[in-house]
């Protein structure tokens, strides 16, 4: 049961454990075979709509990879991250079927050092960088690496398209992509997850990876079930945020 195979439309089989009895495993399991990705539909819309098949995606908080596998579909190669060794194990089968996919398992960070991840005990979806969750959490050592590091080492493709979502470390992830986010090659398009109540824990101040990104010229907008709209300094604690420098892709 730590590693079962879930039946998703036509896509290569997303490998989960239920074991651990996360919500989400269970009920894809108890669903399946499920006609389409179950997990934040809006977000798969617009990755349909902005991702080429010329694209170079990075999946930052790969998870149990469902945008993994959408990002295979519609892009020409993916390389997803992932630091948490509870999901490590599914997460590698899953990208195994994926031909135009690679895994890196560490964690993406504002500079090369070792980091404190805290994995939750009860849902281990929702570890990170910062004890956010009210769960009981133990923390492990892992490796940490800036993005800009690893592209100088020529270890992994340049993006076109970054999907973030690191519970409430995304500005961490962007201090650590700072040449390529000012840089003239710089990723057309940036979809990432801002959570108050994790980032707070990092000391990050509410709004403070929007602002970084704004600093660098890209345009700023807040998903919802309706599409795109303006980002105001009032907006959810808990949003998904669309970037661009594209205006054709805005």
């Amino acid at each position: 049961m730590d590693s079962v195979s879930i039946a998703i439309d036509s896509y290569p089989p997303l490998y989960v454990d239920l074991h651990a009895l996360d919500d989400m495993a269970i009920s894809f399991f108890m669903s399946a075979p499920l006609p389409a990705i179950p997990h934040e539909k809006t977000l798969t819309e617009l990755f349909k709509q902005v991702i080429k098949p010329t694209d170079v995606v990075f999946d930052i908080g790969a998870n149990i990879g469902l945008h993994t596998l959408t990002f295979a579909r519609l892009a020409e190669y993916v390389v997803a991250f992932e630091p948490n060794p509870s999901l490590i194990p599914n997460l590698r089968k899953t990208i195994s079927n994926l031909p135009n996919a690679t895994l890196h398992e560490l964690c993406l960070t504002a500079n090369d050092e070792t980091v404190q991840f805290h994995i939750a005990d009860w849902d281990h979806m929702l570890s990170s960088l910062s004890n956010w969750t009210g769960q009981p959490t133990h923390a492990i050592d892992i490796p940490g690496r800036a993005l800009d590091s690893l592209l100088a080492e020529g270890s992994i493709p340049k993006p076109t398209v970054l999907k973030i979502d690191v519970e409430g470390a995304e500005l961490i992830v962007f201090r650590g992509a700072e040449k390529l986010l000012s840089g003239p090659d710089a990723p057309r398009a940036i979809i990432f997850e801002e959570l108050n109540s994790s980032s707070r824990n990092l000391g990050i101040a509410d709004g403070a990876a929007a602002d970084f990104l704004k600093e660098r010229g890209y345009s700023l907008y807040l998903i919802t079930d309706d599409g795109l709209t303006q980002l105001d300094a009032e907006r959810p604690p808990a949003a998904n945020l669309f970037a661009t420098k594209d205006p054709a892709t805005r």
